[in-house]
């Protein structure tokens, strides 16, 4: 009787361990699948655009760009930059 007993309560202990361990995991599992907050999603992914499932915004394109394109944008935009004017030609014929 008593070898039945020991069986069943290490039975029991088994059990009671799995259910354990999956509700362990089940629960990290989760909480990583689904974000509900945009913010927390604006945060892991800044180059995403939340209101449109996760699809690249305009600033994703110009991080792959190289510096120099970029610092020149920025330079057009800003009105900063040099600007270049096209050369003028002399109306002077002949000399």
């Amino acid at each position: 009787m008593t070898t039945r007993i020991s069986h069943l309560a290490r039975t029991f202990k088994t059990i009671a361990l799995a259910a354990a361990l999956s509700a362990i995991t089940a629960t990290a599992a989760s909480a990583q699948a689904a974000i509900s907050e945009p913010a927390a999603f604006q945060a892991l992914y800044p180059y995403r655009d939340v209101l449109n499932n996760g699809a690249p915004t305009p600033a994703a394109k110009l991080v792959l760009e190289p510096p120099a394109v970029l610092q020149r944008l920025q330079a057009e935009q800003s009105g900063i930059g040099i600007v270049r004017l096209p050369r003028q030609s002399s109306h002077r014929a002949g000399r």
